[in-house]
């Protein structure tokens, strides 16, 4: 593949991203796993990259490296460590103590769970997978909702172990999609517990929007026989 010649316009240190400048005026995307050298980028570097799409067509550089050569250092693809200014104390155990604090932080299980939400949430859907064992014979329902919900938690980790590494990001499409297939309550517990996606306005709406779907759809199913699921279908 040819190789490009671009200059760093932008850098993001901590989130691991930036965008190199072409000669033509034009910029492309470009992340730190696809960077390869002794260094992290600069702004206003010279590189050489291969232009190149992520998972969902877009354009990005591939195999970045600055212009003058040098051996790869895998360990300038791994996110540096915030920095943290420590004051003086009179306790001589202070500087320990805001160590321990900083590393009670970093960790992805500190937030606590709203537990009776998720029970109100979960009343609709209980009932539902309830009637189709008793009425319909079909005991998995409750099993294919642990299952997703399992998966879709595993994803969510994942996603903010990822962001703090500065890796590759789960696309939200992606989340949404566990969460639709009956991986929302996974979805709630890990988004409360690592405090993720819970800013981002739009990704919460398409959350509720789904978690809203499935109470309608058990509430159609219990109350009105699968009136409008029906009619949906039909």
């Amino acid at each position: 593949m040819v190789e490009q010649k671009g200059i760093v316009e932008r850098w993001d240190d901590q989130k691991g991203f930036g965008f190199i400048s072409l000669a033509q005026g034009k910029k492309v995307f470009f992340h730190i796993s696809a960077v390869h050298g002794s260094h992290r980028p600069q702004p206003g570097e010279p590189v050489i990259f291969q232009f190149g799409t992520d998972e969902q067509g877009r354009p990005n550089a591939k195999h970045v490296r600055s212009a003058n050569l040098a051996l790869d250092n895998p360990q300038i693809r791994v996110k540096p460590a915030t920095k943290v200014l420590h004051t003086k104390a009179a306790h001589p155990d202070s500087a320990t103590k805001n160590s321990y604090s900083v590393g009670k932080k970093s960790r992805l299980t500190e937030n606590k769970i709203p537990w009776h939400y998720l029970v109100l949430l979960l009343i609709l859907p209980g009932r539902g997978v309830a009637d189709l064992a008793v009425n319909y014979q079909f005991p998995w329902g409750i099993l294919v909702y642990a299952l997703v919900s399992l998966l879709t938690y595993y994803f969510y980790w994942d996603d903010k172990r990822r962001a703090k590494s500065g890796e590759w990001r789960i696309p939200e499409a992606n989340l949404h999609f566990w969460s639709l297939i009956g991986g929302w309550p996974g979805a709630f517990v890990a988004q409360q517990q690592f405090r993720h996606k819970t800013k981002k306005i739009s990704f919460r709406l398409v959350f509720w929007l789904v978690v809203i779907a499935h109470q309608v759809l058990w509430f159609d199913w219990l109350f009105m026989d699968g009136k409008w699921l029906k009619s949906l279908l039909s």
